[in-house]
């Protein structure tokens, strides 16, 4: 019990330090163009076809000049950068919709590319020193400037949040235990107990480094709950016997070891779910309005993805082939990997295809077999996989 106690003091003082690095510059937002009252219409004279989409435009806001806009923000896109990506030209999914956009990306080559998002923004570095972290938005084209320097790590992690007055950048670098937080114009950074990096790692990779899972209506401040289900996790971790750096950590399981669970945070849907991977599978919420951990037996119409480097849920409505109320994990087994299938509420295991589904290759997983790929394969690789920061490879060479 004391070593929980001591992860939460921890825990709390950390969250109390990143807060205040967080706390955001006011920033106005970009000016909209200004729409024209619609009874004017009927007045208008006739107007050649150019003119009218002229007209057009400049009745709609456009999506560049207003790159903070929600309304265009990419959510729940995902870059297949690992399977498909060939010079500036993506795969893109939307997880929640399952349609799947092919983009030539020109600008790409512009910059270094350093990692994507979750919600399918690319962190991009400056080519000339100090290397300023540039978010590019596949969808609209627009970019939008940051002050903080990139990491010279070859992985980076990395989350933005749109929850604040203006949009914060959070970048883990693994190798000093070090979180970057910026704004547009601003940058702080914070040192990590190595003991906690994991778990704010985990964090950050979930898409959770916002507002710290608290939703609305709840009475409890954002620091409160973010203690409070560290506790309850860090009680799960304790009763289970774990290293607390194994179980947060990011590294492939060490093969044929029992001390090899591993914990999952991901933002479902406003939510906190922690998933728990040892010889079985667990799911847990964290409900901070009664700040109670709940074991759930079913996710609904949804499904897991989890590898070593990534974990995010789609809606299997919109894709046929993933069965609903499953986990999909990759297990290792040497220099080869398979996809594995767990029914949540049987918690019956089954592989995805009799061969292995990956082989090692330097230091990515590839997917071995003919094309094309389902999409259970192409999730799963890219939860396996995480893209090498080009910056990190530029400097090495």
């Amino acid at each position: 019990m004391d070593s929980v106690l001591e992860i939460q003091n921890q825990a709390k003082q950390q969250l109390q330090r990143v807060a205040m690095a967080a706390a955001p510059i006011e920033v106005l937002p970009p000016c909209k163009r200004q729409k024209k009252n619609p009874s004017c219409l009927g007045t208008s004279p006739v107007l050649p076809a150019t003119s009218t989409a002229d007209c057009w435009r400049y009745a709609t806001d456009d999506p560049k000049e207003n790159i903070l806009d929600y309304q265009f923000l990419p959510r729940r896109w995902i870059i297949l950068d690992e399977v498909f990506q060939s010079g500036t030209r993506c795969l893109l999914v939307n997880t929640a919709t399952g349609r799947i956009l092919h983009k030539e990306l020109p600008l790409l080559s512009d910059y270094y590319i350093v990692t994507t998002t979750l919600d399918g923004f690319f962190v991009l570095a400056d080519r000339r020193p100090p290397h300023a972290a540039r978010v590019f938005n596949p969808l609209t084209g627009g970019i939008i400037p940051f002050t903080v320097p990139v990491p010279p790590e070859v992985k980076v992690t990395c989350s933005l949040c749109f929850e604040f007055a203006s949009p914060m950048l959070t970048l883990l670098s693994k190798s000093c235990c070090k979180i970057y937080i910026s704004s547009p114009h601003s940058i702080r950074t914070e040192n990590f107990e190595i003991s906690l990096y994991g778990l704010f790692r985990r964090a950050v990779k979930g898409d959770l480094a916002g507002l710290w899972w608290l939703p609305a209506g709840s009475s409890e401040s954002a620091e409160t709950a973010a203690v409070n289900a560290i506790g309850k996790i860090s009680n799960v971790m304790k009763s289970l016997h774990v290293d607390p750096l194994k179980f947060f950590s990011s590294d492939p399981p060490d093969m044929g070891l029992a001390d090899d669970t591993k914990c999952f945070l991901m933002d479902f849907g406003g939510q906190l779910l922690a998933t728990i991977k040892g010889q079985l599978v667990q799911i847990f919420r964290y409900e901070a309005k009664n700040g109670v951990l709940l074991h759930l037996k079913s996710i609904g119409n949804h499904a897991i993805f989890l590898g070593h480097h990534k974990c995010l849920a789609v809606d299997t409505d919109m894709f046929p082939l993933i069965e609903a109320n499953c986990v999909y994990y990759t297990e290792q087994l040497g220099l080869s990997a398979r996809i594995r299938k767990c029914n949540i509420k049987d918690e019956k295991v089954e592989s995805i295809s009799e061969a292995v589904d990956f082989v090692k290759q330097e230091k990515q997983f590839v997917l071995v077999g003919d094309r094309p790929f389902t999409i259970i394969q192409l999730l799963a690789s890219y939860t396996i996989n995480i893209r090498d920061s080009e910056l990190a490879l530029h400097q090495i060479t």
